[in-house]
């Protein structure tokens, strides 16, 4: 049940930000494509993993009994493995959305060209220009672990190879839009985590 306490949280968080920066702006920051492209292939992968967490955390919290069929990996069914994913997963929740709050009216999910949004430098996004990101793969790594089966370690992999497209199809978006400035950021802050300068 804990599991489908932290996905309610984040899914509810996230539909919270698209709300707020709606209201603020008059813009849906919803920005998934349905075009064909990468990005749309992309964003249904994202979408997909997610949709995937749901499923197990509602097997596990209503139908233990379809358990079995997710192919289990017993050796980390242990409390101890149980409570480090707990604490992976909320604190990736928090993680997240501090980072959306951080971003503002800046907040789109996927990219459209024909907007230029500020580029946010501040708060999380002075320790990595993914925080988002960075969140969503540890949410993923935590969840996997709270609920360690072949189906979660499928939606696991495919989160995992997802964002890291995706970051990259932004990071160009980035660099076209805000060309030397984001150039100075990308020297200045590293992907994942980390600054290159004191």
């Amino acid at each position: 049940m804990t599991l489908l306490v932290l996905l309610l949280a984040f899914y509810g968080m996230t539909v919270l930000r698209v709300a707020l920066v709606r209201r603020a702006t008059g813009i849906n920051p919803v920005k998934l494509k349905a075009d064909g492209s990468v990005y749309e292939v992309t964003g249904r992968v994202l979408k997909a993993s997610i949709g995937t967490w749901l499923m197990v955390a509602l097997v596990y919290a209503f139908a233990p009994r379809v358990k079995p069929w997710l192919v289990p990996i017993p050796y980390l069914e242990t409390e101890a493995v149980h409570l480090t994913g707990l604490i992976a997963a909320g604190t990736a929740i928090l993680w997240i959305g501090i980072g959306q709050a951080q971003m503002a009216a800046s907040f789109r999910m996927g990219i459209d060209a024909s907007e230029k949004t500020a580029l946010v430098r501040h708060g999380l996004f002075r320790w990595s220009r993914n925080p988002i990101y960075l969140g969503l793969l540890a949410g993923l790594g935590g969840f996997f672990l709270v609920a360690p089966n072949a189906l979660s370690f499928g939606a696991f992999v495919a989160g995992w190879i997802g964002i890291k497209i995706q970051v990259r199809l932004e990071e160009e978006y980035l660099l076209s839009k805000h060309g030397d400035a984001y150039r100075e950021y990308q020297s200045a802050v590293r992907r994942w985590i980390g600054t290159r300068r004191g």
